[in-house]
């Protein structure tokens, strides 16, 4: 648990030295999800939160703010880290977004990219200095003419640069990291044919969106799972979405090959609920609470795809945050 608060703060204190122009982040005139410019054209999962949207939900606002502002207050290391490099993770931060190519455990890529409004010169000084007062924890090494900063953890080390002073890239191999930098100043590479199918599934308005491209090797690891193998080769791509105000709405959609198939995995689905809802059943508030929210989920198949939809509102919330008579 030390190991993942120490990257935590270190990422956060990464995230300081990025100065991107908004426009980069949220495109105009966009009518589905885009990923962000300096994804890889062979992204085959990506997850993308606009991180001020959330914090502009009324939901948000009443029941989580303060509670985010308390965990950042509690970390003294992180409070000294943030306020040295100018930061505010509750105000400064525009979108997040995290994707993958291939098997990250075997050779496969991971970059998470992260676009605001910070103080770039104020945050370099900061990451000089505390960089020569805690090497163990904070390096600075260059990738040819890339200067990038490595965040050693246990067993593996994370790499944060640059990317054109308008975002930074985080990965977990310093040369991935020089690449997303590299695409910095180069035209924004497109979407796969899968990917970019798998996007026109979203809105691109949603508080967050993820779209997961089904490849040979995840129909291979399903079709060896017994409670997958009827449909996994079936499977074509995965979306959720969702959507905050003063209610949270989520939606899950499996995108099959034939009606047939998307009417099997919502069976499935319906399946899984009722253990969640065996499982989820109490008599104290919270445990009824569970049940009633599990109790609200719909799944449908329409066509090709099988959904699932989810509704918490603001007087569910109020009710989990009641103590039991």
């Amino acid at each position: 648990m030390r190991n993942w608060m120490r990257v935590t703060a270190f990422g956060l204190f990464a995230l300081a030295i990025v100065s991107p122009a908004r426009a980069a982040a949220e495109p105009a005139g966009q009518s589905r999800a885009e990923p962000d410019r300096l994804t890889p054209s062979d992204a085959e999962a990506i997850v993308h939160m606009n991180v001020r949207q959330m914090l502009k939900a009324a939901l948000v606002k009443k029941h989580a703010f303060e509670p985010l502002q308390t965990l950042l207050q509690r970390n003294d290391e992180l409070r000294q880290i943030l306020r040295a490099a100018g930061l505010n993770p509750l105000k400064d931060i525009d979108t997040i977004e995290l994707s993958t190519s291939g098997n990250p455990l075997e050779g496969g890529k991971m970059l998470t990219v992260v676009r605001g409004d910070f103080s770039p010169e104020k945050a370099r000084a900061a990451a000089e200095e505390y960089a020569k007062k805690h090497p163990e924890r904070l390096k600075i090494v260059k990738v040819g003419q890339t200067t990038v900063w490595e965040i050693p953890s246990d067993p593996k080390s994370f790499y944060a640069s640059f990317a054109g002073n308008k975002a930074l890239v985080l990965t977990a191999k310093k040369e991935d990291t020089a690449a997303a930098v590299a695409r910095a100043d180069q035209t924004p590479p497109q979407s796969n044919s899968s990917m970019r199918a798998t996007l026109d599934h979203l809105e691109g308005s949603e508080t967050m969106w993820m779209a997961m491209v089904v490849t040979d090797d995840i129909k291979q690891l399903l079709k060896s799972d017994d409670t997958t193998k009827e449909f996994g080769s079936t499977m074509r791509s995965i979306t959720g979405a969702l959507k905050l105000s003063d209610d949270a709405h989520f939606s899950l959609v499996v995108h099959a090959d034939s009606p047939k198939a998307a009417e099997k995995i919502k069976d499935k689905i319906q399946e899984m609920m009722q253990l969640l809802t065996f499982l989820g059943a109490g008599k104290d508030a919270n445990g009824r609470l569970v049940k009633e929210i599990i109790g609200s989920i719909k799944l449908n198949a329409d066509k090709n795809d099988a959904r699932l939809t989810l509704e918490i509102t603001e007087a569910q919330i109020e009710k989990a945050g009641k103590k039991s008579p």
